[in-house]
């Protein structure tokens, strides 16, 4: 299951990537590297970003590449 699939206050553990190695390092410098979990917080509509909690900070990801994350639900 895609990150983008998810729903809202839904809790992830993110499994892999599918990206590019500039998005991997990108992601690993927010904190998303696998196994670590992610709580949905907001979703914004007309294809908006989405809000993700990470160890209980804020992070605010695009649509594009929350397609590329891989994660399994809790």
């Amino acid at each position: 299951m895609r990150l983008i699939d998810c729903e809202l206050m839904q809790e992830v553990r993110v499994v892999g990537f599918e990206s590019g190695c500039r998005s991997k390092e990108r992601l690993f410098q927010l904190g998303i590297i696998p196994g670590v979990i992610l709580k949905i917080k907001r979703l914004a509509p007309f294809s908006g970003p989405l809000i993700v909690s990470i160890e209980g900070n804020d992070v605010v990801l695009g649509r594009g590449i929350a397609k590329k994350i891989i994660v399994e639900i809790l």
